[in-house]
């Protein structure tokens, strides 16, 4: 059976559509620090090694929406105060048929766009002063059917696709073109929809929707090659067609959003096999049909965005990866959120809300409460599926 049926899902219409993956790596936010953090971080200021008051702080650059009813993507510049968004000149920009992900290098230079209508993957170039983008030469490159998912190590060396039952793609990125070059042995055999690496680059994460599993790999830091981890695919903790997927700025834990479920599956990972285990407590309950996941920077709030009810789950994060509601939640948000992403300052949460079409802006109280920003929402395509923000630093 394949991961997803395509174009005729049963059940679920829209699941053909896959949220956008967060940039991994990002630097930790220095706000909402829980003590056991807090007091590892006073022990390495002591021995002299984390010099955080030397730190630029990061921000929001750019915000990209990708519009599947539309066939393109969004660009906005953001108000670093306020979060507000300002599309950019020449927006939005054309992509393949019905894009459903999308991601961005942890340098801001390239986005990547999947195109499940046109089996391919768009790749773009970034103006780092204006937002716009630019196709990069060989863009589109084809990926076989049904590519659900896509995401950037923290390297920004490798990209790996999901192409449903034929498993994993994984590619080199040109430093300077950011061109996609296949690498030698994909696929990597996996049900794979969306795709997660680890904040060191060591493991990737893979939902297997219509199979209801976890599939995990190491990654080769020389070739990018994948190498399933023993034990793989796992199914133990996981709940009814898992979608959303987000490995936690520490890389301890993995999240899964189960659609079918309405819940949230924790994982421990180990750090040297990189083998997932049901945290206690797993699967935490949530929201009707959660079709994302993402964690703020400082590693202290999970959000999961909810399609079936139009609303945003938050949690905090326990020291052994349990989930626990933040007060006030759920918020509700649109009427079908689908991507859900923090940027890299942790001051805001950006939405996709798939109706009509608009990216949804939020700020991130000191609790983890979330307050639509003045303007949201901010217009986008049709049919807006996924969203990621871009950082820089001052």
């Amino acid at each position: 059976m394949p991961l997803i049926s395509h174009p005729k899902m049963q059940n679920y219409p829209e699941l053909k559509r896959v949220t956008g993956i967060q940039p991994a790596n990002l630097p930790k936010a220095p706000a909402r620090v829980p003590l056991h953090k807090a007091l590892w971080a006073l022990l390495l200021l002591i021995l002299g090694i984390a010099g955080c008051s030397s730190k630029p702080a990061p921000t929001a650059a750019f915000v990209y929406a990708a519009n599947n009813g539309s066939n393109n993507v969004s660009a906005f510049s953001v108000a670093s105060t306020s979060g507000a968004l300002t599309a950019v000149t020449g927006s939005p920009f054309a992509a393949g048929t019905a894009p459903v992900a999308i991601a961005a290098d942890p340098s801001g230079k390239f986005v990547y766009v999947a195109n499940v209508g046109s089996n391919n993957v768009s790749a773009y170039s970034v103006n780092s002063m204006s937002g716009t983008l630019t196709s990069v030469p060989g863009s589109p490159f084809t990926t076989g059917v049904g590519p659900y998912g896509v995401t950037v190590d923290p390297s920004g060396r490798f990209a790996y696709v999901g192409v449903g039952a034929a498993g994993v793609l994984a590619y080199t990125i040109d430093p300077s073109s950011g061109a996609l070059a296949l690498i030698t042995g994909s696929p990597f055999a996996s049900g794979a929809g969306a795709v997660a690496v680890d904040p060191a680059g060591k493991f990737l994460y893979a939902t297997g929707f219509n199979v209801n599993n976890l599939s995990a790999f190491s990654i080769n830091s020389s070739s990018g090659a994948l190498t399933p981890v023993t034990g793989s695919p796992f199914t133990a903790g996981v709940g009814k067609n898992p979608l959303g997927i987000i490995v936690e700025p520490s890389g301890k834990f993995v999240y899964l959003g189960n659609t079918s479920d309405g819940t949230i599956s924790s994982f421990a990972i180990d750090a040297v096999s990189g083998a997932p285990t049901p945290v206690s407590g797993s699967p935490f309950a949530t929201g009707v049909d959660p079709r994302s996941v993402c964690v703020d920077p400082s590693g202290i709030f999970l959000f999961a965005g909810t399609f079936g009810d139009g609303k945003v789950s938050g949690y905090t994060i326990g020291a052994s990866g349990g989930l626990t509601p933040i007060s006030g939640s759920p918020f509700a948000v649109g009427a079908g959120i689908l991507g859900v992403v923090v940027d890299p300052s942790a001051k805001f949460l950006y939405v996709a809300d798939n109706s009509p079409g608009s990216v949804r802006a939020l700020s991130i109280g000191a609790t983890g409460a979330l307050t639509p920003i003045s303007g949201s929402p901010f217009v986008a395509g049709m049919g807006t599926e996924a969203v990621v923000v871009t950082a820089k630093i001052h």
